[in-house]
């Protein structure tokens, strides 16, 4: 699964890169669902950049407590008719610096952080939906694929990665036929992306700070982290 992102940086370039104005928003390394979130998506033929709430509901979604759906998967998404529209015809990226994802080692959960290996931004593939009624609400999740060989070693599960001429394919106003769909909606290339355990202080979702992302028990005189990410 994917439920902790981070927009601290260099996630505005991949907005920039689709010819859209980055939106103005505060750095946020501990970004939780249930939560609005910078995404870039197209409707009626324009390429928006805007925040939207973490936490997929259908069109059609009856009721208003829960928190909507996190993830997708990939391989199910036709299948199950809560996606299956937006899968179709409402797919946006969700620019990131990184993400967060957990290990377990028997009955402790282990925070890692994931980043791009060559230190760029990240964009996480993605649904979105406005459901129907009085109060109609935007709403989005992650698409969701098997492992790569780094993600493999902390979780079962990572987030589709687009890359290149796919986030703007992934974008295109066109309906995608499933075989559209799982041909971008893949799991990315091993030696993609970079891992690091961080400390427990993420598993709060009120946490916030550059030092969450930092690897866990850097020795002093070690390079800064966070600087060289930025630099």
């Amino acid at each position: 699964m994917c439920g902790r992102v981070t927009q601290f940086g260099r996630w505005a370039e991949i907005v920039r890169e689709l010819g859209v104005e980055a939106p103005v928003a505060a750095p946020r390394y501990n970004v939780t669902p249930g939560t609005p979130v910078v995404t870039v998506r197209a409707e009626d033929g324009v390429t928006l950049a805007e925040s939207v709430l973490w936490g997929f509901r259908p069109r059609r979604a009856v009721g208003g407590r829960d928190e909507g759906h996190a993830n997708a998967r990939a391989e199910s998404a036709y299948d199950k008719p809560t996606f299956r529209e937006s899968a179709g015809l409402r797919r946006c990226l969700v620019p990131v610096d990184g993400y967060y994802e957990w290990s377990v080692e028997g009955r402790a959960r282990i925070p890692h952080y994931f980043r791009a290996a060559d230190g760029g931004p990240l964009a996480l593939a993605g649904l979105w939906s406005v459901t129907e009624g009085a109060s109609p609400r935007l709403t989005f999740c992650v698409v969701t694929v098997a492992p790569n060989r780094e993600a493999a070693a902390v979780h079962s599960r990572m987030p589709v990665l687009l890359m290149g001429a796919a986030r703007r394919a992934w974008l295109s106003g066109r309906p995608f036929s499933p075989d559209d769909f799982a041909a971008l909606a893949r799991t990315a290339p091993d030696g993609s992306l970079a891992v690091h355990r961080v400390g427990p202080e993420v598993g709060r979702a009120a946490a916030e700070g550059p030092g969450l992302i930092s690897p866990l028990g850097r020795a002093a005189g070690q390079s800064d982290f966070l600087s060289d990410l930025l630099g």
